[in-house]
């Protein structure tokens, strides 16, 4: 089993629809379709589908097997040699609701509708119910030319697909289809979520788990949902993210980062905390300089002083708190259990302000757009004040009322971290917050 997720437009669908047409479906009933290419990927009056190859392998055992199909002009070339398996491929018009489909009206209003009908097997009428968290007596498909109507029964009411909700009326379906999928299928899924709630999805996400280890199903999926993700190891996630140089592809995304990069508000995989500000913004210079994947899934905040930090820490560390989390100390404190110390061996003010070096001047005062003479005068004078926090507030007045105590530190933090400090120590305490976010 797989998800894929990733923004609208990133290519999820057109992932899906390639895996359907790699196969020639051996199935012979209403629902087996052979896709081709030309299904998914046709030429229009807009578009001119050509020069185009779907190249894929599938693994059978321990053989793995190459395929491609090429399209260079009109024809798509390599179609007879595809591998042959039973496939589903379900997309987004399966949440349609059944009164706008076309000859549904018609059957809404024949009493004497009748057709071929099969009936959910107990086991999978439990797993209609425990999906959607309902008692079903009966559920039922009937057929007739073609058209099918879903009816449920939950014990003194019965009622068709015309009236049922169109999360149930879509779960009843799938039910009823991976009921007939044989062992070995592959069923494809566009948007897997569509129509449940949060409950719903997680409670789907299951019992499609337990179908593909008893009958070794295979089931690939498009979600927008962490809800989806959340309920899937690591090798089973991948988002695809646009960028300008193109596709990235991200294996083992996290629900949480790959709701943040769906998202205009950050969902993160770990909480840092800190005793100020000026240790948060140490924090994250250092992991944008040496783990910048990083940063995206850490939230990092000032928790207070040190005794509280180590406190967050511990707590962490045994999983008392609601997700994953670290503490960061200041270079003059002591390791503590859950607790990351940040570099230098010194209060961060000290390290930062005593270890500028001429280089690192320049840069800040880049940064700043102020000459690096005045900068470097400015640092001397704060460091004749006893009170190290003071510091960057008294840089900031020595500079000009333009200029901000925040903004000359993290001047200076990213002068530091980009030429004074060792990539070692700079690593070393990156590792800690990566060991932190990976659980170790």
């Amino acid at each position: 089993m797989v998800a894929i997720a990733g923004e609208n437009g990133s290519g999820k669908s057109t992932i899906l629809k390639a895996g359907a047409a790699a196969y020639k479906n051996t199935g012979t009933g209403d629902r087996d379709i052979t896709f081709n290419p030309d299904d998914f990927f046709p030429s229009t009056a807009w578009e001119d589908v050509g020069g185009v190859a779907l190249s894929y392998s599938v693994r059978q055992g321990d053989s793995l097997r190459e395929y491609s199909l090429r399209k260079a002009t009109r024809r798509w070339r390599g179609m007879p040699g595809r591998a042959e398996r039973r496939l589903f491929f379900l997309d987004i018009s399966r949440t349609q609701p059944i009164d706008t489909l076309i000859g549904y009206g018609k059957i809404a209003k024949d009493a004497a509708f009748e057709g071929d009908e099969s009936e959910l097997t107990d086991e999978n009428r439990l797993r209609l119910s425990r999906i959607m968290r309902r008692t079903y007596t009966g559920s039922r498909m009937i057929v007739q030319k073609k058209k099918s109507v879903g009816v449920l029964s939950t014990g003194d009411r019965v009622y068709s697909n015309f009236h049922q909700g169109a999360g149930e009326d879509t779960m009843a379906d799938l039910v009823a289809l991976l009921q007939d999928a044989p062992e070995h299928s592959l069923v494809i899924i566009d948007e897997v979520e569509a129509s449940l709630h949060p409950r719903a999805q997680r409670r789907l996400l299951h019992e499609l788990i337990d179908l593909a280890r008893r009958k070794r199903m295979q089931f690939i999926l498009s979600t927008h949902s962490p809800f989806v993700l959340e309920q899937l190891p690591a090798e089973a996630r991948i988002y695809i993210q646009n960028t300008d140089a193109g596709k990235e592809v991200i294996y083992g995304a996290s629900a949480a980062y790959a709701l943040t990069l769906m998202d205009e508000i950050r969902h993160p995989d770990l909480t840092v905390y800190c005793e100020d500000e000026a240790d948060a913004v140490a924090t994250e210079r250092i992991l944008g300089e040496v783990a910048a994947s990083i940063v995206p899934r850490v939230h990092i905040v000032a928790a207070g002083p040190a005794n509280v930090v180590q406190s967050l820490g511990e707590l962490a560390m045994k999983g008392v708190l609601p997700g994953r989390g670290v503490g960061v100390l200041d270079g003059d404190q002591e390791a503590a259990p859950g607790c990351v110390v940040l570099p230098g061996g010194a209060a961060p003010e000290r390290v930062i302000f005593e270890g500028q070096t001429t280089e690192s001047i320049d840069d800040a005062a880049a940064r700043l757009g102020v000459r690096a003479g005045d900068l470097a005068e400015a640092l001397d004078d704060a460091r004749r004040l006893p009170q190290h926090h003071t510091w960057p507030r008294r840089t900031a007045a020595a500079l000009g009322p333009r200029h901000r105590a925040d903004r000359v530190w993290d001047a200076l933090v990213a002068a530091w971290v980009g030429t004074v400090a060792s990539s070692e120590e700079l690593t070393g305490f990156a590792d800690g917050i990566n060991a932190a976010l990976n659980g170790e």
